[in-house]
């Protein structure tokens, strides 16, 4: 062995890095020990049981003309939904780094409501907003536009869920851009709509592509917004791939839904590939190319207000008026009516219920973050990108998936049902997973996953090792280091982290909808929310928005959350 003479003051043998910091045997261990757990074995099941029917089984699952009419429209809306929010997120994005205006930091926080917001209150807010007799919908029907219970209500749907991944992957590249070539070709007399196709679409291209990768994969998988505001009709072609696999497991029809998520699963994986490989393209031109930006460039004068006035039109229109059209809503029938919606027995189960599952996802999800950050920035390893991969498949598939995964495992058919069964046997118990609380626990976990590591992951790369490694050399062990050295640099963007965790695990209803069946037992609050609007009268439909608005409260209060967190951590750097 020889020393590199890197600054990560490393060893190195054959292939692989090692670094002097300690603790990569115990957050390696863990972070594969949860990933497979939580992740990779669960949707194995799928492969396996998927794998089971055979080639001639596969094909006649998703020959079916159902199946493959939901395919197309969700890839069609998925496809157009991706393009549209590449469009305005580009916009948003640039307004948001080269122009400075008041309410800059509200715009900002509103970008990531989506991320906050639960899926069926958007679902329903939409759904309501875009009908004929509602606020968008009724002058669109003046026009002969129908919104609601078509395709374009999918449309409008994938849009509000897909806009911050487009915005939130260009806005650090917008922030790191080297304004040098851009005097450059202003020198050499280009206009500003030339140095922006010249000079600068080339630079931001990689990242609008995974913006719009990104949005697509979320699009294709979503649920909970859609099934309300689409017709879920196969005749007019407004069921959506999500739809379809939750009806199958409904009716019990394993195997279709297991072959069509099997599809699904082989699209996500490979479009997660794609991501993956141009975020390292993306990491490698900005080290390299913007390293020396010093200086950010602020736009000013008529092209400037053109793009303020976009973006906040567009976040008014897309993200603001779905919460106020709640609120109004849920306070339609008058105080009494709202406090006496939410005192009914189902609804203090179902946050009872909801409040459990969170408290426990934000345990395992927040110990599963920081090791797998640790692991994935101090340490040098074969299949490191991969593993980075990995951790991000909650977010490219569908959350109805994750249900099925779960249910392929624990349920009847599923291989670990034999063994439970003894334990059961062994102990006396009736412990179940599938149709119970342990169930909602675990599709909570799942599509929480990533949160708390992505937001850990991006700060651990900009602090660097240098102060770790200085430690480590004089003995400290590896819990005094991160207590001392490396917690103080990452804890705001770890509360943060697991704050939009806690917002995201509250508001969870595709996966938790697939394992969760009894009303005031298993029910959470999105599953009671939509029990009430399903129910069609009036009065319900009125409860459902007035459970609705707790959620919504609770997402607006991560975004002020956050604000402030952010603030904070700029004014300890400062």
């Amino acid at each position: 062995m020889k020393s590199t003479g890197s600054k990560k003051f490393g060893i190195k043998s054959g292939r692989r890095s090692y670094s002097i910091i300690p603790g990569f045997s115990l957050t390696m261990g863990t972070t594969l020990t949860m990933l497979s757990l939580f992740i990779l074995i669960p949707l194995a099941s799928i492969m396996a049981f998927s794998f089971d029917l055979g080639i001639k089984g596969l094909i006649e699952a998703v020959s079916d003309e159902a199946v493959v009419n939901a395919l197309i429209t969700s890839v069609v809306c998925a496809t157009l939904s991706a393009a549209v929010n590449s469009v305005f997120g580009l916009i948003i994005a640039w307004t948001l780094v080269r122009c400075d205006f008041p309410g800059k930091r509200i715009l900002d926080g509103l970008i990531e409501l989506p991320f906050a917001l639960p899926t069926a209150v958007a679902g329903i807010t939409l759904s309501k907003m875009y009908s004929v007799n509602g606020e968008f919908g009724k002058p669109l029907a003046s026009l002969g536009i129908t919104v609601s219970y078509t395709q374009l209500g999918i449309l409008v749907a994938m849009i509000f869920i897909g806009i911050p991944f487009v915005v939130r992957t260009v806005q650090p590249v917008l922030l790191k851009l080297n304004p040098v070539y851009e005097d450059a070709a202003h020198i050499l007399g280009a206009g500003r709509f030339m140095t922006f196709r010249r000079v600068i679409l080339p630079e931001l291209r990689p990242a609008l592509l995974s913006g719009f990768g990104l949005a697509l994969a979320r699009g294709l998988g979503e649920y909970g917004s859609v099934i309300y505001i689409s017709g879920n009709s196969a005749r007019d072609h407004t069921q959506v791939v999500s739809y379809v696999i939750m009806q199958k497991l409904n009716y019990m029809d394993y195997a279709g839904a297991t072959a069509i998520a099997l599809i699904m699963l082989v699209i996500s994986f490979i479009m997660l590939i794609l991501i993956n490989a141009l975020s390292i393209f993306q990491s490698r031109r900005v080290s390299n190319t913007y390293a020396a930006a010093q200086e950010r460039r602020t736009a000013s004068g008529r092209g400037a207000g053109i793009m303020i006035g976009i973006s906040v039109i567009y976040v008014l229109i897309m993200l603001v008026m779905p919460l106020i059209s709640v609120m109004r809503n849920a306070l339609s029938k008058g105080m009494s009516f709202y406090l006496a919606s939410l005192g009914t027995e189902y609804v203090k189960s179902a946050a009872s219920v909801t409040a459990m599952a969170t408290i426990v996802t934000l345990v395992i999800n927040t110990i599963f973050g920081l090791a797998a950050a640790w692991a994935i920035t101090r340490y040098s390893f074969r299949g490191k990108q991969v593993l980075g991969a990995l951790i991000d498949i909650p977010f490219s598939i569908s959350p109805v998936i994750a249900g099925l995964a779960y249910i392929m495992t624990f349920g009847r058919l599923g291989w670990a049902w034999p063994a439970l069964q003894s334990v059961n046997d062994a102990l006396g118990t009736n412990i179940q997973i599938v149709f119970a609380l342990p169930g909602v626990v675990l599709a909570t976990v799942f599509v929480t996953f990533p949160f708390v590591s992505r937001e850990l992951i991006p700060v651990l790369d900009s602090v660097g090792t240098s102060e770790e490694e200085a430690a480590a050399m004089m003995g400290a062990r590896g819990g005094l280091i991160f207590r001392r050295i490396t917690f103080p640099h990452i804890k705001w963007a770890m509360i943060y982290g697991m704050i939009l965790c806690a917002a995201r695990a509250m508001g969870e209803f595709g996966a938790v909808n697939a394992l969760s069946k009894t009303r005031g037992e298993t029910f959470t609050l999105p599953l009671e929310i939509d029990a009430l609007y399903m129910d069609g009268g009036a009065d319900s439909i009125t409860a459902a928005f007035a459970v609705s608005s707790v959620l919504v409260i609770a997402a607006v209060a991560v975004l002020v959350i956050r604000s402030i967190f952010e603030y904070m951590e700029k004014r300890n750097v400062s």
